[in-house]
């Protein structure tokens, strides 16, 4: 395990994966539908390079959900840009009928609230023009700061493993996982960070006590 302050941050993390999917309400229902999808991946490694968080491999292990999901699941809230969109702010999209790990990652399934911003939000949904990501902190972790060269860690970049971790919010957004990036999942840390007001005067290792003022 890590000792405190070895590793990389583990405060205030957004990850993304490409793709945001809806299906379409059933026959007679004229709600914008049910938002599906995965918003994490289980052992795939994925190259993070950050300035807020540092350059190293990452993976998520599958039971790093199971403690978030049983105790505050019900309390995750799904938002649009992780609820500092101009717009929508932190409106609420839908309360998940479906957030549980398989054996590939967290699968979600979120029927949409009949809501005009819903409605605005459903098109692009539907046209694949959005991402998925969630916001976390790290609870517990394995970081080998001495990694060898491998197949998946070329350059043999540091490695963290995340072992648990606490998910208050997750849900669709604008900006996408690094352009011409594999499959996996992809920090969007410095580009949350940028999006949120007053933040830019704001030095990298200060950004945590940022956010915990502004109660992000």
């Amino acid at each position: 395990m890590t000792v405190a302050g070895e590793g990389p941050p583990r405060d205030g993390l957004v990850r993304a994966l490409s793709g945001c999917e809806v299906r379409d309400a059933p026959a007679g229902d004229a709600g914008p539908g049910t938002l599906v999808g995965y918003l994490a991946v289980f052992n795939e490694w994925s190259e993070i390079n950050s300035a807020r968080e540092g350059h190293f491999m990452e993976r998520v292990a599958p039971d790093a959900f199971n403690r978030t999901l049983a105790t505050s699941g019900s309390k995750v809230k799904v938002t649009f840009n992780h609820g500092h969109d101009p717009q929508l702010g932190d409106k609420v999209l839908g309360i998940p009928t479906v957030l549980q790990p398989d054996a590939h990652g967290v699968r979600y399934e979120v029927p949409l609230l009949d809501t005009s911003y819903n409605r605005d939000l459903a098109p692009g949904l539907k046209a694949g023009a959005y991402g998925s990501s969630f916001r976390f902190n790290v609870l517990a972790e394995d970081y080998n700061k001495r990694a060898k060269p491998s197949d998946y860690n070329p350059q043999g970049l540091p490695e963290r493993t995340v072992r648990e971790l606490h998910m208050p919010e997750f849900g669709p957004v604008t900006f996408p996982a690094y352009e011409g990036a594999s499959a996996g999942m992809r920090s969007l840390t410095d580009r949350f960070y940028s999006f949120l007001p007053g933040v830019q005067a704001v030095a990298a290792p200060r950004a945590e006590e940022f956010l915990a003022l502004i109660g992000g």
